[in-house]
């Protein structure tokens, strides 16, 4: 399938906000003449009617930090082609020109949603921090779910090397690595929450834990980044309970959203197939047909596919636009139509390229080499520099920004189009098609959303229009209310006897969800296999006094409220 050309629309030019002209946007990663001096703001020279735009304040220690592992990195260029995430991926994306600028992540946070913990992980970056020059990050590790288990729980267990709890410390390691090589001085939270914490749960959610989910809503209560990396998702065919299931983890994400973080989802190493739950291997039992998966094809989350830097070898120069990752056979990034969410209000202007009322995927590219598990990394590593440029103010959900604003405009918003390679499950040894997939092509495409990023462009880009649109702080406002809808969910009705019937849906399937009135625990209900749990309401044998209360249901990743009175 070869979309058609998305045409440059003739949106108003960003000329309102001075960013883009600014000393952010170079041709050459070269060491920048005399940076302010610390505590000292930068500001842009404004063009005829553009208003000036304070930048943050630039530390030239780190400048000086960076610029001699730019060197290092040119100069061992060919010594370190093959390391990826590497230095391919500082000068495919022209990561550079931010850092000499003092665009480093300073300031901001991203976190990595991890299955598992790593005590190591220090020791595992210190290494290639001095292979560079960098310098070794601030890491931080959470458990939103409490103290990890005694021992790895046997759902992940029977997982193998596709999502056990020893899988768990590579895929950490590589999220952890990804965000500080473009983020360097960013602190990086990582978030350990395993399966099974409140029971045992089926095989879709030991391959992405809901638990996943509440750590997405614990980060954002308690505002502990900026941005949010997952690596992590499961086929929508996988779930023992369709939908209801799939959209009992909604809350997650709109939290996020509503707080205004960013969240990037990794769209999967399968190709236009997805791995199948049960599968204890990376592609190793797949879908029959094309699928997509759980969460990137939740509308409020940014789902970023794969390519492969197209540079040098020998010195990193760039040779052509980036392809589609596909190492052949069947490992290719994920890229469709989600068969579950509809297609998001942002995505209306490409539904003439798409030809489809669902939720298509990705939305941007960058590097997969290590599988799409690496490209979302490296897009929140982005993210926290725009974070910084932005004072630290959060910037997401970037999704209305980027398909309103960024997107048409291409190469002048930073963002770099893919125009070759495809996802489809190939026959390696004949290579024949097996699963047709989805081709890029110029423009905007479903194989690779808007492309991938030209950093130096893309960052200062992207918080311009985050500042001269009220795109984002709507979706915000969007997803607070459509949380707060979620949240007003229970219905009562008068029963007989002076009894009240409670139900109340959105639930995680056969959870338990605790019944309470007034803050006191009156009992734990069990969600059926659709998320839903009733309950008879008795004042009178309860010995409700006369007068206003408060019930709430609570499960894992909602609580849901209503008053009565009795």
């Amino acid at each position: 399938m070869i979309p058609k050309r998305l045409t440059r629309k003739g949106l108003p030019l960003l000329a309102a906000v001075a960013l883009l002209t600014g000393p952010l946007v170079a041709s050459a990663q070269a060491l920048p003449a005399a940076p302010p001096l610390a505590g000292q703001a930068s500001r842009t020279q404004p063009t005829v009617g553009q208003p000036a735009v304070n930048q943050p304040a630039i530390n030239p220690a780190h400048v000086k930090v960076l610029a001699a592992a730019l060197k290092k990195m040119h100069d061992n260029y060919a010594s370190f082609a093959n390391f990826t995430p590497g230095p391919q991926d500082i000068f495919d994306y022209n990561i550079g020109n931010l850092w000499l600028k003092g665009i480093d992540g300073s300031g901001t946070t991203v976190a990595v949603i991890e299955g598992w913990d790593d005590p190591n992980v220090a020791a595992f970056i210190h290494v290639r921090d001095v292979r560079y020059g960098l310098p070794d990050p601030v890491i931080q590790t959470i458990y939103p779910s409490g103290p990890l288990p005694a021992q790895c729980p046997p759902g992940m267990v029977a997982l193998g090397s596709y999502g056990s709890c020893d899988a768990w410390q590579g895929e950490l390691e590589l999220d952890v690595l990804t965000v500080h090589l473009i983020a360097p001085y960013a602190k990086i939270v990582i978030s350990a929450t395993p399966a099974d914490s409140q029971i045992t749960d089926d095989a879709a959610s030991n391959v992405a834990p809901p638990e996943m989910m509440h750590a997405l809503e614990y980060i954002s209560a308690r505002h502990i980044a900026n941005a949010i990396s997952i690596s992590d998702g499961t086929g929508e065919g996988t779930y023992s309970f369709g939908t209801a299931q799939i959209h009992a983890n909604d809350p997650g994400p709109l939290a996020a959203a509503a707080a205004g973080i960013p969240v990037t989802n990794a769209t999967g190493d399968c190709g236009v197939v997805q791995n199948l739950a049960v599968a204890n291997a990376q592609c190793g039992n797949t879908s029959a047909g094309p699928q997509t998966a759980t969460w990137d094809d939740n509308p409020w989350v940014t789902a970023v596919g794969g390519t492969v830097p197209n540079i040098s070898k020998t010195d990193g120069s760039k040779l052509g636009p980036d392809p589609i990752w596909h190492e052949g056979g069947i490992f290719a990034e994920g890229a469709g139509f989600s068969a579950v969410f509809k297609r998001p209000s942002y995505q209306n202007g490409v539904a003439r390229i798409t030809h489809s009322a669902w939720r298509s995927v990705p939305d941007i590219t960058m590097d997969a080499q290590s599988g799409t598990s690496e490209s979302a990394p490296m897009v929140a590593g982005v993210l926290a520099l725009a974070t910084q440029l932005n004072h630290g103010r959060n910037l997401g959900p970037i999704n209305p920004v980027l398909y309103d604003i960024l997107g048409p405009k291409g190469t002048h918003a930073g963002l770099s189009d893919v125009v070759s390679g495809n996802n489809s499950v190939i026959d390696p040894k004949t290579g024949k098609v097996l699963v047709p997939g989805f081709t890029a092509a110029p423009g905007f495409d479903v194989a690779s959303g808007w492309g991938t990023v030209d950093a130096s462009k893309f960052v200062p880009a992207l918080v311009a229009a985050t500042r001269a649109t009220g795109l984002a702080r709507s979706a915000r406002n969007e997803a607070g209310h459509e949380l707060s809808r979620l949240e007003r969910g229970i219905r009562l009705s008068a029963g007989s006897g002076g009894t009240t019937a409670v139900t109340s849906t959105g639930f995680l399937p056969r959870h338990p969800v605790k019944l309470a009135i007034d803050g006191t625990v009156i009992t734990t209900l069990t969600a059926s296999d659709q998320g839903t749990v009733s309950y008879t309401l008795n004042p009178a044998a309860l010995g409700l006094s006369h007068g206003h209360h408060v019930l709430t249901l609570q499960g894992m990743l909602i609580t849901t409220t209503a008053s009565f009175r009795s």
